[in-house]
């Protein structure tokens, strides 16, 4: 008997070791996606060898523990792929075998920061799961698919830095209706905007803050500068068209994003004017126009943003007088966000508007007070000369003329006291001079 339980808990050792060691394949992740990724892996350089542990292998065989690789806790689907910044090269076409729901879960790729090329990979058309989807910074090219419109859950979408090309098409943005984030500059993209860039459901009220199961980390050009943004703690929407060669006009449609923040459509070829709807996106933090071909007069109502942070509408067209608000003033007080606009007057600029010295008699900036300051000391000027060029005329030439008038009286003894006064101080000045 003792020997029968000595046996027994041996052979219990034995299996807990075994589990222990091969987990059940249960607990692995799904075999088709394993392959799919091992495909993926297979069409790339890896001069780096970042992507080590992605290896067919019994030890390895479980993928949610491969670098970048994040799976469901309770589905053991892929859920990431996160492969930023990994030195990868030499882009092939081919995660086709991640296949379509029911059972798939991708919720976010990011091939962005590596030295990929090639066209639009399509297989990403497929993922209709995705929620971010971040290609920036590499050596994609060619147009946009149109399919690209059937993400309808996508959140973020960033193809900055590539070499993409041809116009952004209607059906792109069609159903795109959960989109915060939209960031295709630095490419080649001409022709105008669409119409439906400002049916954006999730961007005409105010956002709630995004979360997610994994970091969200994502570029904008933001003040001028690129910026490298973890979460969504900064800007919780933005639109970065910048350094493209679009033109056209500005949609009107983009003032009924009341909630975008940050709104970038510099260095383009825009032509016209700037929306007055623009005055209507009360949640914009940062506003970057410069480097365009606007022209007109820069709407008065901008100056009602009250969270407006940053603005630039340098190097434009634009004409007539700088509107002027209690916040707007604050924006740019060296005239930064105006130069280069030579029919722009008004301030901050140096350059007068005409007419200046006959209107504007109810502004309320610095200047202004400083002009009324000046006007109340000159009228108290002009009346204190006034009060002693009468009080002259009053007391010298008033006792010249009793004078004159009583001449029998007044007249001889008042020149006679005169004569004696001078005669007293030419003896005076001789007797000095001794």
């Amino acid at each position: 008997m003792t020997s029968f339980l000595i046996l027994l808990y041996l052979s219990l050792i034995i299996l807990i070791s075994i589990i222990t060691e091969c987990p059940l394949s249960s607990h692995a992740c799904h075999e088709e996606e394993r392959m799919a990724l091992l495909n993926f892996k297979s069409s790339l350089d890896d001069p780096a060898n970042r992507l080590s542990t992605w290896q067919a292998s019994f030890e390895h065989r479980n993928c949610c523990n491969w670098h970048g690789i994040k799976c469901s806790d309770e589905s053991l689907h892929v859920i990431s792929i996160d492969l930023r910044n990994t030195e990868l090269e030499d882009y092939a076409n081919d995660l086709t075998n991640f296949g379509s729901p029911p059972g798939y879960e991708l919720e976010y790729l990011a091939l962005n920061d590596n030295n990929l090329d090639g066209a639009f990979p399509t297989f990403i058309l497929s993922m209709n799961y995705l929620s971010v989807l971040n290609l920036g910074n590499n050596n994609f090219e060619g147009i946009l698919p149109t399919g690209l419109g059937s993400l309808g859950f996508l959140k973020i979408l960033s193809l900055r830095s590539n070499k993409f090309n041809g116009s952004i098409s209607e059906e792109i943005l069609m159903n795109m209706r959960q989109l915060q984030i939209l960031d295709l500059s630095v490419n080649y993209f001409s022709g105008p905007i669409p119409f439906n860039l400002g049916n954006l459901t999730s961007l005409t009220g105010t956002l709630a803050q995004t979360t997610g199961m994994f970091s969200v980390q994502y570029q904008l050009n933001i003040k001028g500068t690129t910026a490298q943004l973890d979460q969504m703690f900064i800007y919780n929407s933005g639109i970065d068209l910048s350094c493209n060669i679009l033109d056209g006009n500005i949609p009107e449609e983009i003032g009924l994003l009341k909630g975008l923040a940050m709104l970038n459509l510099s260095h383009n070829v825009f032509s016209s004017n700037i929306p007055a709807s623009f005055g209507n996106m009360s949640s914009l933090q940062s506003l970057d126009l410069s480097s365009n071909r606007l022209s007109g007069r820069i709407p008065q109502n901008l100056t009602s943003i009250d969270r407006l942070a940053f603005l630039n509408l340098s190097h434009n067209n634009l004409s007539d007088r700088i509107p002027r608000g209690n916040h707007f003033d604050t924006l740019s007080l060296d005239g930064s966000a105006f130069a280069g606009n030579d029919l722009l007057c008004g301030f901050p600029l140096v350059k007068v508007c005409d007419g200046d010295h006959f209107i504007d008699t109810s502004d309320t900036g610095p200047s202004s007070n400083v002009d009324e300051d000046d006007q109340e000391d000159g009228k108290e000027k002009f009346m204190l000369y006034a009060i002693v060029s009468v009080g002259f005329v009053v007391g010298f030439w008033g006792l010249f003329l009793v004078m004159l008038l009583k001449k029998q009286k007044w007249w001889f003894p008042y020149w006679k006291s005169l004569d004696s006064i001078a005669v007293r101080i030419v003896e005076c000045f001789h007797r000095k001079q001794q």
